[in-house]
C-alpha cells in the first residue's frame, strides 16, 4: 500500500483545504478503515423517527446528509479511478445541493441501506489503494478547472467524514 503523505496545496481546489485540515495528526490508512464505524457509532443513539428530520433548522435530515456522504465518496472514488486510468483527464464538479435534492433520501430502509453502502465503499477504496504504486498516488487530473491529485483525493474524503462525524457529533451531542 502506497504511503499517502499530505498533499500540496496545488495539489487540490482551496476549497477543499478545510477538510485537509480536519486530518492533521491523522493517518489516511487508519480513517479509512475506522471511519465507517465510528460514523455507526456516532449515530446510534439517532431515534429512528428522528432520520427524516433536519439536523437542526435550515439544515438537511440525517438521512440527506447520510446520502450526500455516500454520493460525495462515490464520486471521489470514480474521480480516483479515472486519474489513475487517465491522468490528466478533465472532470466536472458536482452540485452537492441538487444530489441530495434528487436523491430520495427518505425512510428508515434508505437511511440503513446507505450506512451499509458507506462502509462497503470504504473498503473498496482501502482495497483500491492496497493495489495502488506508489508513484500512482501522486498522478492528477483537473476537476471543476482546478488541478486534483490522487493522494489529494484520499484526503478529501476522509477530511469530509471528519467534518461530518464532528457535526453529527454536535447534533446528537456524542463524542467521536
Amino acid at each position: 500500500m502506497p504511503e499517502l503523505i499530505k498533499p500540496n496545496p496545488g495539489e487540490y481546489n482551496p476549497f477543499y483545504q478545510g477538510y485537509m485540515d480536519q486530518m492533521e495528526g491523522f493517518s489516511i490508512q487508519e480513517r479509512l478503515s475506522i471511519q465507517s464505524f465510528l460514523l455507526m457509532e456516532v449515530l446510534d443513539s439517532l431515534e429512528a423517527d428522528r432520520v427524516d428530520q433536519p439536523m437542526a433548522e435550515g439544515k438537511w435530515t440525517f438521512n440527506q446528509a447520510i446520502g450526500h456522504l455516500l454520493d460525495t465518496e462515490k464520486i471521489m472514488h470514480y474521480r480516483i479511478l479515472a486519474i489513475t486510468r487517465e491522468p490528466g483527464i478533465a472532470l466536472r464538479g458536482f452540485d452537492q445541493d441538487l444530489y441530495v435534492d434528487r436523491g430520495n433520501f427518505v425512510g428508515l430502509e434508505v437511511f440503513q441501506a446507505n450506512l451499509n453502502a458507506i462502509s462497503l465503499n470504504r473498503n473498496l477504496l482501502r482495497f483500491f489503494l492496497d493495489g495502488m504504486q506508489d508513484d500512482q498516488v501522486l498522478l492528477s487530473g483537473t476537476v471543476d478547472g482546478h488541478p486534483m491529485s490522487v493522494r489529494a483525493l484520499y484526503y478529501i474524503i476522509c477530511g469530509h467524514m471528519q467534518h461530518h462525524l464532528l457535526l453529527f457529533r454536535k447534533y446528537l451531542q456524542k463524542d467521536v
